[in-house]
């Protein structure tokens, strides 16, 4: 291999780990991002998939199904793909848009548009089986 060339592969590993280290970062608090009025068409426009789940501190359900998903998430080492908690006593305004009457609920949003409601308390293998065809 010439010099070029082991420039040439060394910037493409050194972005790939810089990619890498920006999605572990994301991950090292919650994998769970806070998704508010001010940040969701950020996120939306930013992610070609976008979980969504509305929660709420009240609600026992939320409690189960959100260890969860963070537990789903945490797996996800994807730079396109983004899990977002909705709190609708906080950000009831996200709620009444995509008119989420009850929860735990999660939206997938794919390219902006969403592509599955999972409505209710759902276990974690539940959850992967419905998420699985938007994470791959």
């Amino acid at each position: 291999m010439g010099g070029d060339m082991l420039r040439s592969v060394a910037s493409s590993l050194r972005q790939e780990l810089l990619k890498i280290g920006g999605l572990l970062e994301r991950y090292i608090h919650d994998p769970l991002v806070e998704v508010n009025s001010s940040n969701i068409e950020e996120i939306i426009k930013k992610y070609r998939v976008v979980v969504l789940f509305f929660t709420a501190e009240w609600c026992g359900p939320c409690i189960t199904m959100q260890n969860a998903l963070r537990d789903i998430a945490s797996r996800v080492l994807r730079d396109d793909v983004v899990f977002g908690k909705v709190d609708v006593d906080r950000s009831y305004s996200i709620a009444e848009r995509y008119n989420i009457q009850h929860i735990p609920a999660v939206l997938v949003i794919v390219k902006g548009s969403i592509d599955d409601v999972i409505v209710g308390s759902a276990t974690r293998e539940r959850l992967e089986e419905r998420l699985r065809k938007y994470l791959s």
